[in-house]
């Protein structure tokens, strides 16, 4: 494949995903304890998660420096950058090109930062449709080894069997954010205050606080450059700060699934030796979302930002920038053309990102609701109780108000008003020629409601991350239930082999 099919490929959202768990077999755990009586298999031999690595060499590469821009040393990096610029302007900030230079800085690093935060998030649509395909694959042959088992056993047997699992010890799942170490605890505790209604509603105060001040000012440019920085430094740390806390999510997720797919891996071997089942593991197939054509032209248009394509671009942009710098005398004007382009850029792209995020939410409850029915099926089959489901804490009113404000910011139509929005800027600059006040124009009301939208996006991750932690910990709870069922039930058939230890390594 040349380097041209490197980048243009089918979107994610619109490609089918199909997933088949790793059929679990004794003949290929290698280390097997053998005594009179039992088998032993240890919890190590058992298959936990493995995300699938791209095929692509860009898309691996890409994926590298993605995850490099949520790391600590890049965050501290660009802290330290916009401390510097702060104490610089203690002797430089009543000149525009102090105030030009942030704004320039942030347009470019927050062009790329888009690009980073739309992979991450078609990144996590891939893994997490592909983790479902194969729970639901592996769900598959329990059901059809748990019906087997059922009819070897006498009625009695069962209810006694489902009575006594109550009182049974089972490992609890515990989201604890240990394993994600110093750094990753801090950015998930400092999202709960950066994300919260209370901090949204802050952040429109101090706007609202510097139009009063608009009269005094004589709403001069100078006046308008104060917010424009303020934004833009804003904006910076809270795109550093979003990539931060993708990447953690990233990270947490994969510990939870792979506690999961050990539970998973331990119950299918349970059943498979006490029903001598050797049927592989199904594949299962998850269509690719149906959407309108607006919200599929808005998913190719996220994966343009989210390839190497919309970096190319921005590349081409700044370069066509540096080469008129002579031509304008690399005036004020000049200064302010690559933030007004990357700045006009970011503000749909801020619309994008949130739909996009908005969408993503409701594909992962869609895939938590099929595999809680067909768990469901399950437990009716074999004729025990399911565990009580547990809820995201929905009672309070900062909850019910970011969760309105989320499903607002997150419409279709929001799309479409930041489409109209960024042309409305453009026509508002062209009509004053695009002097210093027409770009700023393109500048200001752009950079206010990009920084919201990605305050807003931090709450969407949050709200999102809650959402997740419980649809792993059902998923989890249910799948242990079912291993406990099991378990007990291999006391009633003597002469079978056992598997004594396989207990779950789950998060500190």
């Amino acid at each position: 494949m040349g380097f041209l099919g490197q980048l243009f490929v089918k979107p994610a959202l619109r490609c089918d995903i199909e997933g088949v768990a790793e059929t679990q077999n004794l003949k290929n755990i290698n280390k097997i304890h053998e005594n009179e009586k039992s088998t032993e298999i240890l919890v190590e031999d058992v298959s936990g998660y493995r995300a699938k690595s791209k095929t692509r060499v860009v898309d691996r590469w890409l994926d590298a420096v993605v995850r490099a821009s949520g790391s600590a040393v890049a965050f501290s990096i660009i802290l330290a950058m916009l401390i510097a610029w702060a104490l610089i302007g203690i002797r430089f900030g009543t000149q525009l090109v102090w105030k030009a230079f942030i704004s320039d800085v942030q347009a470019i690093l927050c062009y790329v930062f888009d690009s980073f935060l739309m992979r991450q998030l078609l990144n996590a649509y891939e893994e997490e449709q592909m983790a479902a395909a194969m729970m639901r694959s592996r769900l598959i042959s329990h059901k059809r080894m748990l019906g087997k088992l059922k009819n070897r056993l006498a009625k009695d047997d069962i209810v006694r069997l489902s009575g006594s699992l109550d009182t049974q010890p089972q490992e609890n799942f515990e989201g604890s954010l240990k394993p994600l170490g110093l750094f990753g605890r801090i950015i998930i505790i400092s999202s709960r205050a950066l994300g919260h209604i209370a901090t949204v509603c802050m952040y429109w105060v101090c706007i609202f606080i510097w139009l009063g001040f608009g009269h005094y000012c004589g709403w001069t440019n100078t006046w308008q450059l104060y917010i424009n920085s303020a934004t833009s430094a804003l904006m910076v740390f809270v795109f550093a700060f979003l990539a931060c806390l993708r990447e953690c999510y990233s990270d947490y997720t994969n510990i939870c699934m792979d506690a999961i797919y050990r539970v998973n891996a331990c119950l299918e071997l349970e059943l498979r030796i006490l029903t001598d089942d050797e049927s592989a593991n199904e594949p299962v197939l998850i269509p690719a979302p149906k959407e309108n054509w607006l919200q599929l032209c808005i998913y190719y248009y996220a994966d343009v930002v989210g390839t190497l394509v919309g970096i190319i671009i921005l590349v081409v942009v700044i370069a066509v920038w540096i080469a008129v710098g002579p031509v304008l005398k690399f005036n004020n004007n000049w200064w302010l053309l690559i933030g007004t382009y990357a700045g006009l850029v970011g503000l749909f792209d801020s619309f994008v990102l949130r739909n996009i995020q908005g969408r993503l939410k409701h594909y992962e409850n869609v895939q938590a609701e099929i595999i809680e029915k067909e768990e469901e099926i399950v437990f009716e089959t074999i004729g025990i109780d399911i565990p009580v489901k547990e809820t995201v804490n929905s009672s309070s009113l900062s909850y019910r108000i970011s969760a309105a404000v989320g499903e607002i910011s997150s419409h279709l139509l929001m799309v479409v008003a930041g489409f109209l929005l960024t042309v409305g800027c453009v026509v508002g600059s062209s009509v004053m020629r695009w002097n210093e006040t027409g770009q700023l124009i393109s500048n200001i009301p752009p950079s206010i409601i990009e920084t919201f939208f990605m305050l807003i996006l931090i709450t969407g991750q949050i709200y999102m991350d809650a959402s997740a932690r419980v649809n792993f910990k059902n998923i989890y709870n249910r799948r242990q239930r079912l291993l406990a069922f099991v378990k007990a039930a291999k006391g009633t058939r003597p002469g079978n082999a056992l598997v004594e230890n396989s207990d779950i390594d789950l998060i500190h």
